[in-house]
């Protein structure tokens, strides 16, 4: 389908794998009302979390070739799997308009908020196999602040099925939950390190009512509204929501509605992205890290127990 030029220039694009962005969508639709947004949901490709980093810096790439069409004053890779590996390179690569991640603005609150020291992260498999967030925590308070990853892969295909309450909802969300209840009970903060997690925030905290639960999409959202870097009105009477799939147009909008929590009342364009005419390879100091030959990552999995790593050979 042909996409038809934005009514204006200079708003707010972002982007993610899927439906998950939506949330900090929300976010900056509450922070930034005045201004006009674009939206691109790859769900032809999701998700990301499970793919090379190569696979996911040439999708991202696309992505962000396509958005800089619409001429954003700011783009927002609104992906924890983007913002925790391949950022540094899209910065680098697309120079001419600003593009920020959702992954340093929730590790900044979390640092701010700890009163033990303890983070966890709550996330997909992809952001705590890359270390990200105990890299960019380390940076930032000297490693003073332990830092305790726990994948959810359940949670993602729970909150695009609507289940975020709930007795099953509970069971899934105690299963993740209990590392924090047993072995890491000292963390008082809890990043929610991916897109799709903040429906399921109400759940985690009567499970958890102790810990205080991070949204970096709301935290980058502040952040930048501080700041004063999304200052500006769109010149509109009313400003511009415009959407972009790569597919599933009508599950975009059923799934959507329920995480923006307001309507889509159009269907969204669909878009074929096409490769980019050219390849950057990673350089060898930016952040992230390249599978061995066997095609295991050579990082550590943070939820296997050191034994069990040695016993494997990882």
């Amino acid at each position: 389908m042909s996409v038809a030029e934005p009514r204006s220039k200079g708003g707010i694009a972002l982007f993610d794998s899927g439906v998950g962005g939506l949330t900090v969508l929300r976010h900056f639709w509450e922070t930034f009302p005045e201004r006009d947004f674009a939206y691109l949901g790859d769900m032809a490709r999701f998700p990301y979390g499970t793919k090379s980093r190569e696979t996911i810096l040439r999708f991202a790439r696309e992505n962000v070739l396509f958005l800089q069409t619409l001429h954003p004053s700011l783009i927002v890779a609104a992906c924890f799997t983007v913002s925790s590996q391949v950022l540094p390179e899209l910065s680098r690569e697309f120079p001419d308009v600003p593009i920020v991640g959702v992954l340093e603005a929730g590790a900044r609150a979390a640092c701010r908020l700890t009163r033990t020291g303890s983070v966890g992260v709550l996330a997909t498999e992809g952001t705590i196999s890359s270390q990200a967030y105990p890299a960019v925590i380390g940076e930032m308070t000297a490693h003073a602040v332990r830092v305790y990853g726990q994948a959810c892969p359940l949670f993602a295909p729970m909150v695009e099925e609507g289940v975020t309450e709930g007795p099953i909802a509970e069971l899934v969300a105690r299963k993740y939950l209990e590392p924090f209840l047993s072995v890491y009970r000292e963390v008082d903060t809890i990043i929610l390190g991916c897109t799709h997690y903040p429906p399921l925030r109400r759940t985690m905290e009567a499970i958890l009512p102790d810990v205080v639960f991070v949204d970096p999409g709301q935290e980058l959202a502040e952040e930048l509204k501080k700041a004063g870097k999304t200052n500006g009105y769109s010149g509109n009477a009313l400003p511009e929501r415009r959407f972009y799939v790569t597919d599933s147009p009508k599950r975009f909008v059923r799934i959507g509605e329920n995480l923006l929590g307001h309507p889509i009342r159009e269907l969204p364009e669909v878009l074929t992205l096409p490769d980019p005419p050219f390849l950057t390879p990673f350089s060898e100091t930016s952040r992230g890290f390249f599978a061995k030959e066997d095609g295991r990552s050579a990082v550590p999995d943070a939820t296997v127990p050191p034994e069990r790593r040695e016993a494997d050979g990882r």
